[in-house]
């Protein structure tokens, strides 16, 4: 039997009953944070342009926009909501591989489910399986994938949402692997794009694509069957590894979704130690900007080749800047979503501390880890080493911190009243039969006609 074949068979025989109960309490999480990010960013600009588009075009209105109060068809809903929750970067993140497991899966997932009126455990099971292959698909491909400049998020996403939509559909094993295959020709993402509108995209694209896949797929639409391992399918086209073992191996004894990690700040992930060490030292010292000589960073390669930029004009391209999340950190003891406004990056306090600060890289550092030391002007320095910064698995964020993210990163976007319904129905979210009364919740209020 061929490596898709086999993987094929496992994702068949998965089902809700046979995924571990902390595989599905992480899924929630996820759900959680997911959904909080996509709300917070429903009103961004970008999503205003994409709109514009599915107008145009006619989309018949099928699925809800997350904290919107228009409806698009199933395709650009997965499309909209993938975008919107990876907008202000503040989405989940598989830290082996640096994937945002959520925010190509759950668009795709919740828009199908929505109009084809699946259950809450229908959509748990679909997304967990859908994950575990976009997850050992990019373990078997990174990191040289990566290097290469594809943005993994969406090159293996498109591929995790169409098995999870082949879930929702109940296809067999031979139209599960044609949607494999449709989706592994349709990569999405260059890392080129980061700072710009386009890497919101990707994973958009990337649960759009998965879902059309999937779609056509189960009309009898054909392609390879082994569209994941042959010499000319996706490992080996898009990557130096040959580690196809990991897409098959000890599958359903742990769940990739168990190691998923949640952001306290809303930038690149490889920024989060240096953030962390410079809010560490500011609480325990309160210092001054004008008290500052310079600042220096010590971490690893990612956190130059990923967010090394020193010259920053938007609040998008201060997402990839590890000197202006440092300055943010400094000033205000946080990085959420004020501080990547096109306002703040301009701010000329925050552009003043930003000169002072430096990187170094250490190749003997994890991701995780970095040392931020603070020189004053009188001569005295303060330094602290982050063995792993607040986030990760080894330092995880509990869930009133992750329910205290949603209340703040969703704004004024929605209610009150409807961000604490929403968090409840989430941690309960396989007893739901009907997602009517949930998607009504997600959109605002002058919008819903209804809370219960």
């Amino acid at each position: 039997m061929t490596v898709t074949r086999q993987l094929v068979s496992h994702i068949k025989q998965t089902n809700y009953d046979n995924i571990k109960e902390n595989a599905v309490y992480e899924t929630k999480r996820s759900l959680l944070n997911w959904l909080g990010v996509a709300i917070g960013a429903a009103n961004h600009e970008s999503m205003d342009k994409v709109l514009s588009v599915s107008r145009m075009l006619g989309s018949t209105p099928q699925s809800t926009i997350l904290g919107r109060k228009e409806k698009t068809d199933m395709l650009f809903a997965a499309l909209l909501n993938g975008m919107s929750s990876h907008i202000f970067d503040f989405d989940d993140t598989l830290l082996e591989t640096v994937l945002h497991p959520s925010a190509p899966v759950f668009p795709a997932v919740l828009a199908y489910a929505e109009h084809q009126k699946k259950t809450g455990k229908e959509v748990l099971e679909s997304f967990i399986v859908g994950n575990e292959v976009q997850a050992r698909l990019a373990r078997a491909v990174y990191p040289s994938h990566y290097w290469r400049g594809w943005h993994i998020t969406g090159s293996v996403g498109g591929i995790g949402a169409a098995v999870a939509i082949s879930k929702l559909l109940d296809l067999d094993e031979e139209k599960t692997a044609y949607a494999i295959g449709i989706a592994a020709t349709d990569p999405t993402g260059l890392r080129e794009m980061f700072g710009t509108m386009t890497k919101p995209y990707h994973p958009g694209k990337a649960a759009m694509n998965g879902m059309l896949a999937a779609l056509i797929a189960g009309e009898g639409f054909t392609s390879s069957t082994r569209a994941l391992e042959a010499e000319r399918g996706f490992v080996q086209v898009l990557s130096e590894e040959n580690k196809l073992d990991l897409l098959t191996d000890h599958w359903g004894h742990a769940w990739e979704i168990e190691k998923n990690s949640y952001k306290p700040f809303a930038s690149g992930i490889v920024t989060h130690p240096a953030i962390d060490g410079i809010i560490k030292i500011q609480n325990e010292h309160h210092l001054q900007v004008n008290e500052v000589q310079s600042i220096h960073i010590t971490g690893h390669p990612l956190v130059k080749e990923l967010t090394g930029k020193t010259e920053i004009s938007t609040g998008l391209e201060g997402k990839f800047s590890v000197f202006h999340c440092v300055a943010a950190g400094f000033i205000n003891l946080k990085a959420g979503v004020h501080e990547f406004s096109d306002e703040f990056v301009h701010d000329q306090k925050v552009k003043d501390l930003r000169s002072k600060i430096t990187l170094t890289i250490d190749e003997n550092m994890k991701e995780d880890q970095a040392v931020v030391q603070v020189t004053l002007k009188d001569g005295r320095t303060f330094s602290h080493f982050v063995e792993h910064a607040i986030g990760s698995m080894d330092v995880p964020m509990t869930d009133q911190q992750l329910k205290d993210k949603f209340i703040d990163v969703t704004g004024n976007v929605i209610s009150l009243e409807s961000k604490r319904t929403l968090i409840d129905l989430v941690y309960r979210f396989e007893e739901i039969a009907d997602l009517d009364e949930f998607f009504e919740i997600c959109r605002p209020a002058e919008a819903a006609s209804h809370i219960k």
